[in-house]
C-alpha cells in the first residue's frame, strides 16, 4: 500500500495553491497530468479552500436552495443525506434523511455522524462563476481534444462528519476531488487492476446496480493511498474503485466532474453486459477501438430512441448553456 500526501509517494505538484488572483484555481504538473489523465489517480493543488462560499453557514443556505429546486437535475432531487454507521456492502447501518432535513443536518454535522451530498452546485448563481473558472483550469490541462467527449460538467459538494468513512464504490464521472476543510484519506484501486475492479462488476455497475462494486479487503495492500489536506486534491478516473476516511475535523470537499458522452463508456459496458448475459465473452473497453465504436454507437442510437419516446432530453438545456459558456472561455486559452 503506497501512502503519501503526493501521488504514489514520488510525483510532486509543480504549482502550489497561491493567493494570487492570476494563479489558476486548479493546478498540476503538466507532464504528470498528461501521462495519467483518466488512467491513474494523481494529486492536484487548488485555491478553493478559505473561500467564504465554502463556509458551513453558506453551505446551509446553498442546501436550502438546492432542496427547494422545482427542476432538479436528478429525478429524486439534487441533495442527499445519510446518517449512521457506514460500511462496505451489507455492513452499512446508515439511513437516508428526508431532503428537507439536509440543511438542518449540515448545521449539526460535527455530531451528526452524517454524509451530505449537494449536486449540481454550479446551477447556483453565487457559485457558478468560480466553479466554471475551476473547470476551465482543468480543461486547459486536458487540451482541446477532450471537448467533443464532454456531455456536461457538474460540481458536487460533500459535507461529512469527523471520523466518518465513505464505503468503497466506483463512479461514472471523470472527477477531481478537492479538499477544502479537514483532512481525508482516500484509497484507490485503478480500473486496470482487474482483481480489484473486474469487468463483470463494471458491467453490472453501468447496466444494473450503482452499488455493484465489491470491496476486497484482501487486496487493500494494493491500494494507492493519498493523504488529502485543504488545498490539495486528487484526480479520480472513470471507474476507479475507491473508499475514503475522514480525519478528526468536519470535512468539506468538492468534486469537479466531467461527464463523458454515453457512447464512450457507459454504453459499451451496457452492451457487454447484454452480450455476457447471452453467453458471449465480450472484449472490455479500451482493447479494440473498432468494437468499442460499434457498441457505443449502436447502444447510443437505442438510448436516443428511448429518450425521445419518454421525452427526456439527452442534455438538459442548463447543461448546454453551461457547456457553451465554458467552451467560449476556453477559446482564448487552448
Amino acid at each position: 500500500m503506497a501512502t503519501s500526501s503526493i501521488a504514489n509517494g514520488n510525483l510532486p505538484v509543480s504549482q502550489s495553491a497561491s493567493s494570487s488572483a492570476s494563479a489558476p484555481l486548479v493546478s498540476c504538473d503538466e507532464r504528470l497530468f498528461r501521462d495519467n489523465f483518466n488512467r491513474l489517480p494523481f494529486e492536484v493543488a487548488h485555491r478553493f479552500n478559505g473561500h467564504p462560499l465554502f463556509e458551513l453557514s453558506r453551505l446551509v443556505e446553498l442546501a436550502q436552495e438546492i432542496t427547494s429546486r422545482n427542476d432538479p437535475h436528478r429525478p429524486h432531487g439534487d441533495a442527499y443525506c445519510l446518517i449512521g454507521t457506514p460500511g462496505h456492502g451489507d455492513k452499512a447501518l446508515e439511513t437516508s434523511k428526508p431532503i428537507r432535513q439536509v440543511s438542518e443536518t449540515i448545521e449539526q454535522i460535527e455530531k451528526a455522524n452524517g454524509w451530505i451530498m449537494l449536486n449540481h452546485v454550479e446551477r447556483n448563481p453565487a457559485y457558478q462563476k468560480i466553479l466554471e473558472d475551476g473547470i476551465a483550469d482543468v480543461l486547459q490541462l486536458t487540451g482541446r481534444q477532450v471537448k467533443n467527449k464532454i456531455k456536461w460538467f457538474e460540481s458536487i459538494i460533500f459535507v461529512t462528519s469527523p471520523g466518518r468513512s465513505t464505503p468503497y464504490h466506483v463512479d461514472r464521472e471523470c472527477a477531481w476531488l478537492l479538499q477544502i476543510r479537514g483532512d481525508k484519506e482516500i484509497h484507490f484501486f485503478p480500473r486496470s487492476n482487474k482483481q480489484a475492479v473486474p469487468d463483470e462488476e463494471l458491467e453490472r455497475f453501468w447496466a444494473v446496480d450503482n452499488q455493484a462494486g465489491v470491496y476486497k479487503p484482501e487486496l487493500e495492500d494494493q491500494a494507492m493511498v493519498f493523504m488529502m489536506k485543504p488545498g490539495t486534491g486528487t484526480h479520480i478516473p472513470v471507474n476507479t474503485g475507491h473508499w475514503l476516511k475522514n480525519g478528526s475535523d468536519i470535512s468539506i470537499s468538492m468534486n469537479l466532474n466531467f461527464v463523458f458522452h454515453d457512447r464512450l463508456w457507459g454504453n459499451i459496458y451496457k452492451a457487454n453486459h447484454m452480450l455476457r448475459q447471452r453467453g458471449f465473452h465480450p472484449t472490455p473497453p479500451g482493447q479494440n477501438t473498432v468494437k468499442d465504436t460499434v457498441k457505443g454507437v449502436a447502444w447510443s442510437a437505442l438510448r436516443r430512441v428511448n429518450d425521445t419516446l419518454k421525452k427526456r432530453p439527452y442534455q438538459p438545456d442548463v447543461a448546454k448553456e453551461q457547456n457553451a459558456r465554458i467552451f467560449k472561455q476556453m477559446e482564448g486559452r487552448w
